[in-house]
């Protein structure tokens, strides 16, 4: 079996106990994730294109008068996802007018833009003055959907990027303190060799439940030591808000 077929698996099997600290993800918490987007779009309206929709998940957090537009890669969105989203092309030469759209999201998508810096130039050429860029990238967090992963920036680097390519920051945060970031990549650790075990190790197979154990136990541990003061140097994802700058070329 494909990496890219387990990892489609272990997805499956795993979505039915997000909400429970024995599902590695457990710390970032799938509540927070609605209910940040759903600020991260307020006062959204007009044309927001999804770069990299998968299952149009951010289309169910816009306001109402937002006109929806899903776009994905197609060798990602079948292969690995088996979305259909509105049109399908290459982050990097977007098929849309210049200053034709209001908003454009790029949620965890940008680590895998194999040219991730003329993507960014494409969702400032795309925007009316004025308009939003949604990104939000992992930062401490595992290569996944493989081979598609190429980077990850800091912070820093990302806001850089942003205003050369034309943004001016808005807003941004850090996804996870320090310990929780330690948590959640033990966990993933933990539920790698699981997976492994399951699909090519069976003589292994009676240790799986004491690494599903040890997941939950990390988790709530992780999460019991949240409280901890923190620099925030190792967050496990970044999310931004940039506002496109006018006029602009």
């Amino acid at each position: 079996m494909s990496e890219q077929a387990r990892g489609g698996r272990l997805r499956t099997w795993a979505g039915a106990l997000r909400r429970w600290p024995v599902h590695p993800q457990w710390l970032l918490g799938g509540r927070e994730e609605a209910a940040a987007l759903h600020e991260a779009f307020s006062g959204f309206s007009g044309v927001v294109v999804d770069i990299g929709c998968a299952d149009r998940r951010a289309s169910r957090c816009l306001p109402s008068g937002c006109e929806y537009v899903g776009f994905d890669y197609p060798r990602t969105a079948i292969g690995l996802y088996g979305s259909r989203p509105d049109v399908f092309g290459d982050a990097r030469r977007l098929p849309f007018g210049d200053r034709s759209v209001d908003a454009v999201v790029l949620k965890d998508v940008l680590e895998h833009v194999q040219g991730p810096h003329a993507a960014l130039k494409e969702c400032a050429r795309i925007l009316r003055p004025g308009g939003s860029l949604v990104v939000w990238m992992p930062f401490m967090y595992p290569v996944h959907d493989a081979p598609h992963d190429f980077q990850r920036f800091t912070s820093h680097g990302l806001a850089a990027y942003l205003v050369e390519a034309g943004f001016d920051v808005s807003r941004a945060s850090r996804v996870l303190p320090p310990v929780r970031t330690a948590g959640l990549l033990a966990c993933l650790a933990l539920a790698d060799s699981c997976e492994r075990i399951t699909s090519r190790t069976w003589w292994c197979l009676p240790v799986v439940p004491l690494l599903v154990g040890l997941i939950c136990l990390v988790n709530l541990a992780a999460f019991a030591l949240g409280w901890l003061p923190g620099s925030g140097f190792m967050p496990a994802f970044n999310r931004v808000v940039a506002i496109r700058r006018g006029p602009g070329p």
